[in-house]
C-alpha cells in the first residue's frame, strides 16, 4: 500500500506508520507529537473550550490508533487524522452531554495562533462567530472547518467525507449563509 504523505520527511512518517501497524505501539507517540497541535487547533475551533478540546484531541488519537489499518492513503495522513478530529467533535455535539451543557460551555477566546490581545470589539465579533459555528449542523460545520480553517481544497474535502465536490460547495455555501444570518441578527 502506498501512502500519500505531505511532510518533507514523508519516508520517515511512512516507516513510523508501518511500524505502528506491525505492532510497535511506542512509534505512535511520534505521530501524536507531530500532529497534536493541529488536531487540538482543529477541535478548539469547533468547541471553543481548552479542556474539552484537549479531551477530544486525546479521543481523536485513540480512534486514529484503533483504525490506523483503515488508512488507505487516498488523502494525506494529516487530512485523514483531521477528519477523525472533526468526527470526534461532531460526535460530542450529538451527545447527550453536549445537549445538557449546550448553554453553559464557556468560549475560550484567546487565540492559540496569535499572541496579540483581543480588544472588546473583536471579542463581540468572535463571540458571535463562535456561537454561529457551534449552532451549525455537524455536516455544515465539518465542511466549514475543513475548507475555511484547515484550508483544504473542495476535492480534498470531498474525498475525505466521501461526498461529491458539488455537495462540499453547497454545504459550505449553506454554512456561510447561516453564519451571515446569525452574525447580523445579534
Amino acid at each position: 500500500m502506498e501512502l500519500k504523505l505531505e511532510e518533507t520527511d514523508g519516508d520517515r512518517e511512512h516507516d513510523i506508520l508501518r511500524a505502528v501497524l506491525a505492532g510497535d505501539r511506542e512509534q505512535f507517540r511520534l505521530i501524536v507529537l507531530a500532529y497534536q497541535e493541529r488536531v487540538f487547533a482543529c477541535i478548539m475551533r469547533q468547541v471553543g473550550n481548552d479542556d474539552l478540546a484537549q479531551e477530544l484531541a486525546q479521543e481523536t488519537f485513540i480512534r486514529a490508533y484503533r483504525h490506523l489499518a483503515t488508512f488507505r492513503g487516498e488523502a494525506r495522513f494529516s487530512t485523514w487524522l483531521l477528519h477523525i478530529a472533526t468526527n470526534t467533535a461532531s460526535s460530542y455535539f450529538a451527545s447527550k452531554a453536549y445537549r445538557q451543557q449546550a448553554n453553559t460551555i464557556p468560549l475560550d477566546l484567546e487565540s492559540h495562533d496569535s499572541p496579540q490581545p483581543i480588544d472588546s470589539f473583536d471579542f463581540d465579533a468572535i463571540q458571535r462567530l463562535r456561537r454561529g459555528v457551534a449552532a451549525l449542523s455537524p455536516k455544515l460545520r465539518e465542511v466549514l472547518i475543513l475548507c475555511s480553517f484547515e484550508q483544504k481544497t473542495y476535492e480534498e474535502v470531498a474525498v475525505l467525507l466521501h461526498i461529491p465536490v458539488g455537495t462540499v460547495r453547497s454545504r459550505l455555501h449553506a454554512a456561510r449563509q447561516s453564519l451571515r444570518k446569525s452574525y447580523f441578527q445579534e
